[in-house]
């Protein structure tokens, strides 16, 4: 018999089975999203119904309620599964965005983001949930782009007056219009000339602002 404060020799102790994989509800949670995404990506968002997610993913629609309360949230964490672009420092703004053009390019042929992203766009124009969610995943996801901007910045290779959100927006909207159509195409040689012309302009004096050119003018006038 054991006494008290003794422990049982390691041969007593009963083994504990460990759980291989993971966590159940994780699982389930991925098949959730997983579909989701097909769904939008053959149907759009417009055609996402819970119904389909229960009959493809095999779940209830409490297990979908109890983490994603809303048909928006459900959408956006289901596009937030799309691989997320990053830009490396190459010392050349040309080239690094560039080389985020090539990322994006192989995201569009290797995911349905060419048909998810326009669905969730067009129904944000008229869904201010959607679209107040979908503003801010666009937002982190362009982080990186901005990042490089700064950077380019700092090198001397734009003016330091740039408007960083103002350039983002003028770089990536042709990028995210490719969404749209043509995705077939290979966009590095049409890009390339437009980002020079781009470029070009954000280094012209002309895109100073008016602001920082009252001041520039009344420097010069002391």
């Amino acid at each position: 018999m054991k006494k008290q404060g003794e422990t049982a020799p390691s041969g007593d102790a009963v083994p504990q089975k460990k759980r291989v994989g993971r966590p159940q509800d994780e699982e389930r949670g991925e098949a959730i999203l997983t579909v989701t995404l097909d769904i939008m990506g053959e149907r759009g968002y417009a055609g996402l119904t819970v119904a389909e997610i229960v009959a493809r993913a095999r779940v209830s629609k409490s297990t979908i309620y109890r983490r994603w309360p809303t048909k928006e949230e459900l959408a956006i964490a289901a596009f937030d599964r799309l691989p997320e672009l990053e830009v490396m420092d190459r010392g050349d703004l040309l080239e690094e965005l560039l080389d985020l053009i090539g990322q994006y390019q192989r995201v569009l042929q290797s995911t349905p983001l060419g048909s998810v992203l326009p669905g969730l766009v067009s129904e944000a124009a008229h869904n201010p949930a959607l679209a107040q969610a979908l503003r801010a995943t666009i937002d982190r996801r362009r982080q990186p782009t901005k990042a490089a901007l700064r950077r380019a910045v700092g090198r001397g290779e734009l003016p330091p007056y740039t408007d960083v959100d103002q350039a983002d927006e003028i770089i990536m909207a042709p990028l995210l219009q490719r969404s749209f159509y043509a995705m077939e195409q290979d966009m590095l040689d049409d890009f390339r000339q437009m980002l020079t012309i781009i470029l070009a302009g954000l280094r012209s004096p002309a895109a100073r602002p008016p602001l920082a050119e009252a001041k520039a003018r009344g420097r010069g006038a002391a």
